[in-house]
């Protein structure tokens, strides 16, 4: 229940409280060092291991494998990928920023959604089948470098 307060609760609360105003302000940096820390890592895990976004992007590979794809095809799967992508994303993000305040973003998984949906958008605009092939293929073969990562571990001490 939300209202009960388990043992291990009661005594960081305790020893909390003993502690003068310097050690609780460490405590409190250190406390949001460690949240930032398992955001990360579990941003990285939820967009990079998630099982229907590789299996969407395996079927966008098969769509530009061929000769004559469809740009409209392209662009509606393209559109759920990233949807999801964000969508994962932000789900990780919001639990997160309910408990870490001014929480920056994972900007690895940002930055890497970001180019590349644009590189692939502009690509598609262009109408020019050789480079959408070339940007999904170079989207793919990034996501799969980023999920074969333990983890995200460039963490700056807060």
């Amino acid at each position: 229940m939300i209202g009960d307060i388990t043992v291990n609760e009661v005594e960081l609360l305790n020893a909390y409280q003993i502690l003068g105003p310097s050690g609780q302000k460490g405590l409190k940096d250190y406390l949001r060092y460690l949240l930032y820390k398992q955001y990360k890592r579990e941003a990285m895990a939820a967009v990079f291991h998630n099982k229907l976004l590789h299996n969407l992007f395996h079927s966008l590979l098969h769509l530009v494998e061929r000769d004559d794809f469809d740009l409209m095809q392209i662009e509606k799967r393209v559109k759920q990928i990233k949807e999801l992508y964000y969508g994962i994303f932000e789900q990780v993000h919001n639990r997160f920023a309910e408990v870490i305040d001014d929480l920056d973003s994972c900007e690895v998984v940002k930055e890497f959604g970001h180019n590349s949906f644009e590189n692939i958008d502009k690509a598609i605009r262009s109408g020019n089948h050789i480079m959408l092939r070339f940007e999904i293929i170079d989207f793919h073969q990034g996501f799969c470098r980023l999920s074969q990562k333990r983890d995200a571990r460039n963490i700056v001490a807060v």
